[in-house]
């Protein structure tokens, strides 16, 4: 392995420790974000050693040299803001020149904002993650600030589910199907979908809908038991995780779990009983809702709906469309 070689290595990692996924030239597609594209292309046959996508269009570059060498001198420097000035039409950009310009040597790693005149390169040691380089720019983008997903923990099948989703979220739709086999672990699924969208885009309030009680109780069992988190810590220690028992939703809670029915009863304002007596009470007929609802209607970010296939959902169609800004996943194993 040469010096360089082994310095990309090191700066493999610490763009994949950001969040970041780190591909060939040939590997690149214009649907992915938080990426960094080694051997991009630039304008008079230059190349960026890595050019920086957030959701399809360039933001950064960094340029990688042998760990010998002084990254400090004005010769790199130099040498990364021509690449900042080089960006090819094929490419959408954020900003132009590209805003972001780091450099590394293995050993450290600079940093210095294009936008500001006279700055000094900063010693930052690390790449910026996506959600931070999302505030620094002033993207105006929910989902623009997402990690890539990693492999590890998942089933093929669950790892595919979040990457489509979330590729179908930055796309502009509001509504998807997840379809998973039984025993594929949905609500493992979907604990991991609530978990991104809290962690890392402005959404604050999930709903999780589920046909019977038992099957909430269930749900909650598995938010308290997921633990694939940025710490490890349980989803249920770093975000208020409540079944929906009374007619009142507490104040610090993130993700609510509650029959189509129970939900009903809060938005007509009616006391909620902890008991199972709801799980036989399907409307004959479409519900109505009430003149004023006791939610507002932008409360949920997200509504995640279990066995989404159900007929019940038909009659109580009334009850997900009053929540018209959120987004919808459906959950089932049986689509048709």
């Amino acid at each position: 392995m040469t010096p360089e070689e082994k310095a990309r290595v090191k700066i493999d990692r610490w763009f994949e420790d950001a969040g970041w996924q780190v591909v060939n030239r040939d590997e690149f597609e214009p649907t992915m974000s938080a990426v960094a594209v080694r051997e991009g292309l630039l304008k008079g046959n230059l190349e960026a050693d890595y050019l920086m996508f957030i959701n399809g269009k360039v933001c950064g570059v960094l340029e990688a040299k042998r760990e010998e060498v002084n990254v400090e001198s004005d010769m790199v420097s130099e040498q990364v803001s021509t690449y900042a000035k080089s960006v090819p039409d094929c490419y959408q950009t954020w900003q132009k020149p590209i805003p972001l310009l780091y450099k590394s040597n293995g050993k450290v790693v600079l940093f210095q904002d294009f936008r500001k005149t006279n700055t000094e390169w900063d010693e930052i040691n690390r790449i910026h993650t996506p959600k931070e380089i999302v505030s620094m720019l002033g993207i105006d983008d929910p989902f623009a600030g997402l990690p890539t997903l990693r492999k590890k923990g998942l089933r093929e099948c669950q790892y595919e589910a979040i990457t489509e989703l979330e590729k179908s979220f930055r796309s502009g739709q509001s509504r998807a199907l997840m379809v998973l086999a039984t025993g594929a672990g949905k609500t493992y699924t979907a604990c991991l979908a609530a978990y991104r969208m809290l962690a890392y885009t402005p959404m604050r309030h999930v709903l999780f809908l589920v046909d019977r009680n038992n099957l909430g109780r269930q749900a909650e069992n598995e938010f308290g038991t997921f633990r694939l988190t940025d710490n490890g810590e349980a989803f249920n220690t770093i975000y208020g995780v409540e079944r929906l028992k009374s007619a009142k939703i507490p104040s610090d809670c993130n993700v609510l779990i509650s029959t189509i029915q129970r939900l009903f009863s809060l938005l007509k304002g009616e006391d909620i009983e902890d008991t199972d007596d709801d799980e036989n009470d399907e409307a004959t007929g479409e519900v109505t809702l009430p003149a004023n609802p006791n939610l507002p209607h932008d409360f949920f970010d997200m509504i995640v709906i279990d066995e989404c296939h159900r007929s019940i959902y038909g009659n109580w169609r009334k009850v997900l469309e009053y929540f018209d800004t959120a987004r919808l996943i459906g959950l089932t194993a049986t689509p048709i």
